[in-house]
């Protein structure tokens, strides 16, 4: 289904007044008093068959670099729909509870802890990780952190580079007690993943 029909059906769904409507996506944003920032979203997902679509809903910490939508915390809402079926998806997200919980930046650590991630592991490990050092919990997310840079020893330890390098820099922050660098450093990666996602308003939000 093409991006403008999506974004036509987007607008019939009825969303809680928190969420605001962006073309496919609905979403709100829970944020840090330092500015670190967690989205929560909907997304129609297209799908080959042009009369059909997914409903993805997620949640992404913008402050672990990505260069797309990341839908790992996260699962679509039934199988796929048509834009015929917009009262049944509509009775769906009535009974729609996984965000009832996110009201605050102290609720992201349960929510990461309680719900599946389909990423690789290591992508749980960073949201965990940056999400404590933003909280200022060091021994919690040095703990993730060292996960992160035992796959140092993973036999494709290349895969993972990048990952365990900024691990590292996060690392070295926490031991020299210099928790604004890492601030900023965090700060500079979510607006690196914003400018991915072509959504400067997320940064106004």
């Amino acid at each position: 289904m093409k991006t403008t029909e999506l974004n036509k059906i987007i607008k019939e769904i009825k969303f809680t007044d928190k969420f605001i409507k962006n073309g496919r996506m609905a979403y709100y944003i829970i944020k840090d008093k330092s500015g670190a920032s967690v989205l929560i979203g909907f997304y129609l997902d297209s799908l080959t068959d042009k009369d059909a679509f997914f409903l993805q809903y997620f949640v992404q910490c913008l402050y672990v670099p990505f260069s797309t939508y990341n839908f790992s915390l996260g699962e679509r809402i039934g199988n796929h729909w048509k834009k015929e079926e917009i009262n049944d998806i509509n009775l769906s997200l009535q009974n729609f509870k996984k965000f009832k919980t996110l009201n605050s930046f102290e609720d992201i650590i349960p929510y990461i802890l309680n719900n599946s991630y389909y990423g690789h592991e290591i992508g749980r490990d960073e949201y965990l990780a940056y999400t404590y050092f933003i909280l200022g919990k060091y021994s919690e997310a040095l703990q993730n952190i060292e996960k992160i840079t035992a796959l140092k020893k993973h036999e494709n330890a290349e895969w993972f580079k990048k990952d365990i390098q900024k691990a590292e820099l996060i690392k070295e922050y926490i031991i020299k007690n210099d928790y604004d660098s890492g601030i900023c450093q965090l700060l500079k990666w979510q607006n690196e993943t914003i400018t991915a996602l072509k959504q400067p308003e997320l940064l106004l939000v």
